[in-house]
C-alpha cells in the first residue's frame, strides 16, 4: 500500500483563510474519493474543530501525539481520536487540534513525526494546518523545547507546501516578507502559492496580472492558483459548520478550490482546466 502525499498549508499571518482553504481542499481530495486525514496543526490558533461546530470534540491531536510517542497508535486509536467528516457520499477524517494554546508542548516535533509514521499508510493525503509563526528560537521555559519546532519540521519533511497568500497590497507585502524563512527551512517538497481573496474592488480590473508580476518581480514567485473573493459563501460555510462545497456548490471559491486539488494535487488537467485557469 502506497503511503500518503503530504501536505502543508501554510500563509505569513494570521487571516489568510489558511483553515478555510484547507478544509476544502479535504473535501474535494474526499469528494474525489481519496482517502483524506486533515489534521490541525496550528498550535496557535487551532480553529478547524469550531469551524465545524465541534465544539465538545476533546483535542485529538495532542492524546494522539501522547500515545503514539508510545508505539500504541493503531487503527483503533486513529478512530478514537479522530472524526469523520461527510461530504456527500464520500468522507475525510479530522483530527482536531489543541484545545489551548498553552498545550503545545504536548505536540512536539518528534511525537508529530511518530504519529504521521504510524497512520500514513492509511491514507492518499495527509493535509496539515499549520501555524504561521516560523521564528526560530522560541523556547519554553525549563525545559528548552522550541514552540516553532512542529511547524519547522512538517514543512521541512512534507511532499508538498500550500502557501497562501491574501490578493491585496498587506498581504502580498507579508507573504514576500516571510517567505525566506520558509525557504531557509530548505524543505524538500514543492512550494506551491494559492493567492486568497482575489478582487477587483483592491487592485483594479487587472488584479491577477499586477499580483503575479509583483510576486515574480520581488520574490521570484508564480502563482499556481487563485481563490476569488467569496465572503458570502464562506460565511455560509462558517453559519453551516460545513466546508464551502458543501454550503454553496455554484461558488467561484469553491470551484476555484476544486480546480486546484484537482490539477495541483491530483494531476488531473484537461484544456478546459487550463482554460480557466487563464481566465481565473
Amino acid at each position: 500500500m502506497a503511503s500518503a502525499k503530504l501536505i502543508g498549508i501554510w500563509s505569513a499571518g494570521g487571516s489568510a483563510g489558511k483553515s478555510s482553504i484547507a478544509l476544502g481542499l479535504a473535501a474535494e481530495l474526499a469528494a474525489a474519493k481519496q482517502r483524506v486525514l486533515l489534521i490541525d496543526a496550528d498550535i496557535y490558533s487551532p480553529s478547524l474543530a469550531l469551524m465545524l461546530g465541534l465544539v465538545d470534540h476533546s483535542a485529538g491531536l495532542a492524546a494522539a501525539c501522547r500515545i503514539a510517542s508510545q508505539d500504541r497508535f493503531n487503527q483503533f486509536e486513529l478512530e478514537r481520536f479522530s472524526v469523520r467528516v461527510p461530504v456527500g457520499s464520500q468522507e475525510f477524517s479530522l483530527m482536531t487540534g489543541i484545545s489551548s494554546s498553552s498545550r503545545w508542548p504536548e505536540v512536539s516535533a518528534e511525537r508529530f513525526e511518530n504519529l504521521l509514521e504510524s497512520i500514513r499508510e492509511e491514507f492518499d493525503f495527509i493535509i496539515c494546518d499549520l501555524a504561521s509563526n516560523l521564528e526560530v528560537g522560541l523556547r519554553q521555559q525549563g525545559s528548552g523545547q522550541e514552540r516553532n519546532a512542529l511547524t519547522q519540521s512538517v514543512l521541512k519533511t512534507v511532499d508538498q507546501i500550500i502557501g497562501i497568500c491574501i490578493a491585496d497590497q498587506v498581504g502580498i507585502s507579508r507573504y514576500l516578507q516571510q517567505l525566506p524563512e520558509l525557504t531557509d527551512l530548505r524543505p524538500k517538497g514543492e512550494v506551491y502559492t494559492l493567492v486568497n481573496r482575489l478582487r477587483s474592488s483592491v487592485l483594479g480590473a487587472n488584479a491577477k496580472q499586477q499580483i503575479s508580476e509583483t510576486l515574480a518581480r520581488l520574490g521570484q514567485v508564480s502563482p499556481d492558483g487563485f481563490i476569488p473573493d467569496d465572503s458570502t459563501a464562506f460565511d455560509l460555510a462558517l453559519k453551516n459548520a460545513r466546508p464551502i462545497s458543501l454550503a454553496k456548490r455554484g461558488s467561484a471559491a469553491k470551484q476555484a478550490i476544486e480546480l486546484f486539488a484537482r490539477t495541483q494535487l491530483l494531476g488531473q488537467r484537461s484544456n478546459l482546466d487550463k482554460r480557466l485557469t487563464k481566465l481565473g
